[in-house]
């Protein structure tokens, strides 16, 4: 019943787009995110303030802890400024939100954000990684601002899920996305990262 009620917000969600009109979302309802700087805390600040689980990876603990803190400074500016509650606040630090540095833990999310630095081998190596450990149906997201997002879904066998999602930082304030298609990016990939941006409360630019 959660996932159905999940995936008809997402349908609210959608923006209204002639080549989109009649494609449902993606049911969703837990985000993964690799890299923890200032951009990847500030999406999981923006998803964990929507309703999102989150997981976030990080390659070694101590940038694990690192992004930890990042995303509950910003999550404590979102206090004191009363936009959540103390309750809600200790939820989304604790429940909603798991931090790690086991690729993994990212068996089971929906969607994978990947928010490393702009290298294309980077970003190839992590996709290949994806294609393996991501379960069937996830889509495979890049934030990457320049780089090639065909070059990038060409290292998995399901190009169909991939596609680009360009947060600008902080990500958790700076209101536009870019969604960019991929040569091979399915429909309801596409129509799920455009409402999934909207339900976080940023101007989707396809």
């Amino acid at each position: 019943a959660t996932t159905e009620i999940y995936t008809l917000s997402l349908h609210d969600a959608l923006p209204i787009l002639p080549e989109l009109k009649g494609v449902e979302p993606r049911a969703l309802q837990s985000i993964g995110i690799i890299g923890g700087g200032t951009m990847g805390a500030g999406i999981a600040t923006a998803a964990l303030l929507a309703g999102f689980n989150v997981v976030l990876i990080e390659m070694k603990l101590d940038a694990a802890e690192a992004a930890r803190a990042r995303i509950s400074g910003n999550l404590s500016g979102a206090l004191k400024r009363g936009k959540i509650s103390e309750l809600q606040f200790k939820t989304l630090t604790t429940v909603a939100l798991e931090v790690s540095i086991n690729y993994d833990s990212l068996a089971s999310v929906d969607l994978v954000i990947e928010a490393v630095f702009e290298e294309m081998d980077v970003k190839q190596a992590i996709f290949r990684d994806l294609d393996r450990l991501a379960k069937p149906g996830a889509i495979l997201a890049t934030n990457t601002s320049t780089l090639d997002v065909d070059a990038i879904a060409a290292m998995t066998s399901r190009p169909e899920d991939v596609l680009g999602m360009h947060f600008f930082s902080p990500a958790n304030v700076m209101k536009l996305l870019e969604v960019v298609r991929g040569e091979k990016t399915a429909d309801d990939a596409l129509a799920t990262a455009m409402a999934i941006g909207k339900k976080i409360g940023k101007v989707c630019a396809l």
